[in-house]
């Protein structure tokens, strides 16, 4: 088997069942299981953030199809329905945590168009088993502010207090962190970096490849509305578009480029 020259990170939040079309961000759990088997049956293989960080330094390397499985906010349902899924196919997966919230409710601002209630979040109980069961436990800040609104002191104190909460939880401090609302600029990446965080992972679209910066990780947005086929097109050509459309523009950018 090859060694992959590019990795993409798949990006899911609530997995659950979602209140209406407009609930983007929750996959059903059968949905998100097709997804999860479609993955394996073509031959894609979730391996750790730890791995990926390791292929980037190019101290490991990964097979090709590798990819990082990830899950913003920690949401009831990772714990409830995307677990089993996971551990039936021995694939890990990190999960960015509100350090704040643990326990408690998504009640932060949403950047939808549509307004979404809050929904529970996992619990030290429930943090322990998913920890247990092969995901990685990491920082989606202290309290999901937009980290670029954040005077430097109120960010420091954030992300620093983020890393205690999370070790406090799981024994080790989280090194990977995911930028509430995907939002980010230097100062932001520079405080990361500052606070000990060694990757920081966006929602820009893309692949990751090793000369990444390290503080602008590309993430693929995955919907609740994305069917298999579209997921894999998505994690194929590295795009947040997975149209049969965006397939068809991509073989046709190719032919000319060939002719």
């Amino acid at each position: 088997m090859s060694s992959a020259t590019r990795i993409p990170i798949l990006m899911y939040h609530r997995v659950g069942a979602p209140e209406s079309r407009r609930d983007i961000y929750c996959i059903h759990p059968g949905h998100f299981a097709a997804h999860m088997h479609t993955l394996a049956n073509a031959g894609y293989q979730a391996v750790t953030a730890d791995a990926f960080e390791a292929w980037l330094a190019g101290t490991q390397a990964l097979p090709d199809n590798s990819f990082v499985l990830t899950f913003d906010d920690g949401f009831m349902g990772v714990h409830d329905h995307a677990l089993p899924v996971l551990k039936s196919l021995g694939w890990p997966a990190t999960v960015f945590l509100v350090a704040s919230k643990i326990g408690q409710q998504s009640d932060w601002q949403v950047t939808t168009q549509y307004a979404m209630p809050p929904h529970p979040l996992m619990g030290t109980d429930e943090l322990h088993r998913v920890q247990a069961g092969g995901f990685s436990l990491q920082s989606h800040s202290l309290q999901h502010h937009d980290l670029t609104t954040l005077a430097p002191d109120a960010l420091a104190r954030d992300l620093a207090e983020s890393r205690t909460r999370i070790a406090d939880l799981c024994g080790v401090a989280p090194r990977h962190l995911a930028y509430p609302y995907g939002r980010y600029n230097a100062q932001v990446a520079a405080a990361a970096a500052a606070a000990g965080f060694s990757l920081a992972f966006s929602v820009d679209s893309g692949f990751n490849a090793p000369a990444q910066d390290r503080y602008r990780i590309r993430r693929l947005d995955v919907f609740g509305s994305d069917s298999p086929s579209m997921l894999l097109r998505k994690i194929q050509f590295g795009t947040n578009d997975g149209s049969v459309g965006q397939l068809a523009r991509y073989y046709l950018r190719r032919m000319l480029q060939r002719a």
